[in-house]
């Protein structure tokens, strides 16, 4: 092939190419217009230290003072938001998409919590609503929610107003529960040693419950040091190079396309 005919070819294609608005549209704008959408979603999700807040109903059917901790705690915690409702607006919210997951609390759970605090028996149920394409958003929740339930339910069962009369209740029923002799008489030793420290707590001096026994630091590794992440930096090389593979396979095809119709042996 001789060169004069390589580059007359080369002259045509960018010529016709050129020519084209939608071909230029679609080979500049639309990269740069896509990739700057996603380099701005990717911004936002790393260029700030808070983490994306679920967005969560919760439905104190209950009212006791267990389940008002539990709502208090989960609305103070920095990856939920929160919000208290009804069961037929928090379903409606769930079922339209404006929550990922409903928290029922029932009738009688700070009662029945309280009571299985110790014994394991006739444990209450939480009723979650979820979206079924947000499990993972709901195994969060789920465990956040363990860790408010166990904080509220212990704080209150140690040193709330109501731990005498759960710690007693609990003492009363405990020949009826099926344990080994060796297993209620350590059972109801703890017990009778929580009721005494009950007994002799200040009640102005409050218990936080069983809580996480330690802390979390969190540190971004970047390529370089105080360097802050840029989203439009990864958006932008990954959609460059998309591009290019579709590129590649249009000229494979156009080369394909101008040998099948004897363009090649015209030169």
């Amino acid at each position: 092939m001789a060169l004069t005919a390589l580059v007359a070819m080369v002259r045509k294609d960018l010529q016709i190419f050129f020519g084209d608005r939608r071909a230029l549209i679609m080979a500049f704008a639309a990269p740069i217009a896509i990739a700057s959408f996603f380099g701005s979603i990717f911004a936002r999700a790393g260029g700030s230290d808070e983490p994306a807040r679920i967005p969560v109903r919760i439905v104190d059917v209950d009212g006791s003072a267990i389940s008002k901790a539990i709502v208090a705690g989960v609305q103070a915690d920095r990856n939920l938001n929160a919000t208290v409702s009804v069961e037929t607006d928090a379903r409606a919210a769930v079922r339209r998409g404006a929550a990922t997951v409903a928290v029922i609390i029932p009738k009688g759970f700070g009662d029945a919590a309280g009571a299985a605090f110790f014994s394991g028996r006739d444990k209450p149920r939480l009723e979650l609503l979820y979206d079924p394409s947000r499990g993972f958003e709901l195994a969060m929740v789920r465990g956040i929610l363990t860790e408010h339930v166990m904080q509220a339910v212990s704080k209150e069962v140690f040193t709330g107003a109501s731990s005498r009369r759960i710690i007693a209740d609990t003492l009363n029923r405990l020949d009826s529960l099926s344990l080994p002799p060796e297993d209620q008489r350590a059972l109801r030793n703890l017990l009778e040693a929580v009721q005494d420290f009950t007994n002799r707590a200040s009640p102005t001096v409050a218990s936080p419950g069983l809580s996480r026994p330690y802390d979390v630091r969190e540190e971004a590794i970047v390529a370089r040091a105080n360097a802050a992440y840029n989203g439009y930096a990864h958006a932008f090389a990954g959609m460059g190079v998309q591009f290019l593979l579709f590129a590649a396979v249009d000229l494979g095809i156009g080369i394909l396309l101008e040998r099948q119709r004897g363009l090649w042996k015209r030169l």
